[in-house]
């Protein structure tokens, strides 16, 4: 049986089956102190495609130095959206989950949302509507990961000699599936080891003058045409944003070809700094400005509304921002305010209130990447 055999089985039996949904998604990249003690992030929509077909999650313990991880099923459904307020995750179904500390990352991946705590860069787990399960995968502190909403991947890079290794392991199954070696100069950001993202059987791996393609499971290493080095991005069905040295412009390129399909200057807004955020299937950007926060952290956009563009037609549709905002699996807008959480169409127009109920404001969307 082939692996798409077993996909279309798995798919088809989940069609008959009633399960709750998960999750949301969400960029956001905190940035150093400003004037008169505010501080200010980037605040970006969501991205993400949750795999469909999945019937569970699963629970990775033990260790990658050495033995494989012990994996335990969960009953729960990877699917959907979620938003986070304090250690409590609220999934769109109004389902409710306790995490053991805050969570400043929820990530997708096909078999659950991968969480990391703010009191411990080290502390990741797995989330789904059934609960929380602690992962051990070695000592991944102050490293940027890479996963992909589509697929069961977690990647990150490990010291090895004069360079590194580009470390994969499939939390569906808790192997780890490659180690592929590679070399090159990294000084340009504050991680231990280079930055990773993940797209497909793709990882993409940040060097001071170049990003590296790394098909991990043919384990061949290549020089990516479409991104710059010293920069990170996520990789989004083969699209993502990069920006010019200064970050006052940037693109939606083709990773492979270099292709620019979309080309954005910041010097055109009113907040004068905007960060890009593709949709979950790569289709469509997001403008959104920096999120500006006071000494209370409680934190606003820099401008009331921003553009999405539809990079296939071309066209451009002014959104409200509110508080936050960020994308569902399927590609639908999620808003915040205040309490208030709800779910619009894919330009942001036509919404209706999801079934959460808040105490005080979201900290975290699902899908978010949220490293100092």
């Amino acid at each position: 049986m082939t692996d798409n055999d077993l996909r279309t089985l798995l798919r088809d039996a989940a069609d008959e089956v009633a399960v709750p949904r998960l999750a949301t998604d969400e960029l956001h990249l905190r940035t150093r102190t400003i004037s008169r003690r505010r501080r200010a992030r980037w605040g970006a929509g969501a991205a993400a495609v949750a795999m469909a077909g999945v019937l569970g999650a699963y629970a990775l313990s033990g260790s990658l130095r050495g033995d494989e991880p012990h994996i335990a099923a969960a009953v729960g459904d990877p699917r959907g959206w979620a938003v986070a307020e304090g250690a409590s995750v609220h999934f769109g179904d109004g389902s409710v989950v306790t995490y053991g500390g805050s969570v400043n990352d929820l990530r997708y991946t096909s078999v659950g949302m991968l969480a990391r705590s703010t009191q411990s860069n080290t502390r990741l787990s797995l989330i789904t509507t059934a609960g929380v399960e602690p992962l051990d995968l070695g000592d991944v502190s102050d490293r940027l990961i890479g996963t992909a909403p589509d697929s069961p991947y977690v990647s990150w890079t490990v010291a090895d000699g004069d360079g590194w290794l580009v470390r994969v392991v499939d939390l569906g199954t808790g192997e780890k599936v490659a180690d592929v070696p590679i070399t090159g100069k990294y000084t340009w950001a504050g991680w231990k080891t280079p930055p990773v993202a993940v797209d497909g059987e793709h990882a993409y791996v940040a060097l001071d003058d170049r990003t590296l393609d790394v098909d991990w499971r043919a384990g061949r290493v290549s020089t990516s045409k479409g991104l710059p080095g010293s920069y990170t991005t996520e990789v989004i069905d083969g699209r993502a944003v990069t920006q010019d040295a200064r970050g006052t412009t940037q693109r939606v390129v083709e990773v492979a070809t270099g292709e620019v399909l979309l080309t954005v200057h910041s010097s055109d807004f009113p907040a004068d700094l905007v960060r890009l955020k593709l949709s979950p299937d790569g289709n469509r950007a997001l403008a959104t400005p920096y999120v500006t926060c006071d000494e209370n952290d409680e934190c606003r956009y820099d401008m009331a509304t921003a553009p999405i563009y539809d990079l296939a037609q071309g066209t451009e549709t002014a959104v409200a921002l509110d508080d936050r905002i960020g994308w569902t699996p399927e590609g639908h807008l999620i808003r915040v305010a205040g309490t208030k959480v709800e779910v619009c169409d894919e330009v942001g127009q036509e919404c209706a209130d999801a079934p959460i109920t808040l105490k005080k404001r979201v900290d975290t969307i699902s899908g978010t990447m949220n490293q100092s």
